[in-house]
């Protein structure tokens, strides 16, 4: 064996200890465990709160952004249809108050999307442009309302409306003439989602893209990271070589000192607390895990089935937001099922613990070392 590995077996705790070398085991102990508990809670400390602060961002942030834009998405798809059956009706009505109901709540949402954390600048500035499209988009449709009594007007401005909300199904760009109808006299409606391309130019496209941009930070933040895993593994490896060097050295004091060290003992229970916060954090993940799976399956199919569903207006007015206040509630709990908020109140007590088990080991170790040394050889004694 060379000298360098047997260095570190000694160091490690890991070879044992011959006769006469208990003042260098002893200061090897007092270097060694203290930088072992370090180094083992605050790892733990770093990984562990990279984990539930994802679940904090994910509860307060993420989740509630995406469901915002959604709520906003199918609103505005809402809005049309019922711009749609009132104007192009047979009665020459005006847009009465559902259609200003339902702008005012798209816009409402797409402001809470906006103010919410979750958005980064580049985000939010495309926000703020999709805000912009909806005040042109209800511009249209107002003046189509006023020019309800002139149909080649009426369905132009439709026609404008159609094509800043979404891809049409007929082909038109809202420059042609042909109104919100097409040449063979079929309704122009919004292009099904999975067949349109990725390019955000319509008010939904633009929606998508966001939507599509916040999943990804959310798929981000639900899976474990490869930080917070190799924090997680040098955390293990520390714990393990942190519990044989405290059971060697209670281990060696009971047997050269005939002592019991109750403050090393007692630096063993913060080792006893690591399954739990281990089981917990697992328990957070499955969490995240499922509040992702929420957004990608249910979430992710109510956006993309929201400008190709035809309903009524009562139908339609209940039905999306309903659904959609049924996904929020599975979010909300999974992520109250998980218990992330009592877990990631722990977060803060983890590196201060493994301090203050590092000073009194170093203290512990450090009393006993003086002793040692000042005890009299027996020829002192002759």
């Amino acid at each position: 064996m060379t000298p360098a590995l047997g260095a570190l077996r000694r160091l490690l705790c890991l070879a044992p200890v011959p006769a006469g070398q208990s003042p260098a085991f002893l200061r090897d102990r007092l270097i060694v465990l203290p930088l072992l508990t370090v180094i083992a809670f605050g790892s733990l400390s770093l990984a562990y709160g990279d984990v539930h602060g994802d679940s904090s961002r994910i509860a307060d942030r993420t989740g509630p952004a995406l469901v915002e834009l959604t709520r906003a998405e199918v609103a505005l798809d809402q809005a049309q249809k019922e711009a749609d059956s009132v104007l192009q009706g047979p009665e020459l009505i005006g847009l009465g108050q559902t259609y200003p109901t339902l702008i005012t709540r798209a816009t409402q949402n797409l402001n809470e999307a906006a103010q919410s954390p979750a958005l980064s600048a580049a985000q939010r500035q495309g926000l703020q442009v999709v805000s912009g499209l909806v005040v042109d988009y209800n511009g249209y449709i107002g003046t189509a309302d006023r020019n309800r009594d002139d149909p080649t007007l009426k369905k132009a401005y439709l026609s404008y409306a159609l094509s800043m909300l979404c891809e049409t199904t007929d082909g038109t760009d809202g420059t042609g003439g042909t109104g919100s109808t097409g040449g063979a006299g079929t309704p122009a409606g919004c292009a099904d989602r999975t067949v349109r391309g990725y390019e955000a130019t319509t008010i939904q496209d633009r929606i998508g893209s966001l939507e599509r941009s916040l999943r990804a930070d959310l798929d981000h933040e639900a899976g474990w990271g490869t930080g917070p895993v190799i924090l997680a593994a040098v955390a293990c490896a520390a714990y393990a070589l942190l519990a044989v060097g405290l059971f060697r050295t209670l281990t060696f004091l009971k047997a050269r000192f005939r002592l019991l060290s109750l403050p090393l003992a007692a630096t063993v229970l913060p080792l006893l607390a690591v399954p739990v916060l281990v089981l917990g954090t697992v328990q957070v993940q499955h969490g995240q895990a499922a509040v992702r799976r929420i957004a990608d399956g249910g979430l992710a199919r109510v956006s993309s089935a929201a400008p190709a569903v035809q309903l009524s207006r009562t139908a339609g007015t209940a039905a999306a937001p309903g659904s959609i206040d049924e996904l929020q509630q599975r979010i909300a709990g999974a992520m109250r099922r998980a218990h992330c908020a009592g877990w990631a109140a722990v977060t803060g007590f983890i590196l201060p613990a493994g301090l203050l088990g590092a000073a009194v080991t170093g203290w512990a170790l450090l009393a006993y070392r003086r002793d040692y040394v000042r005890v009299p050889r027996r020829e002192d004694f002759q």
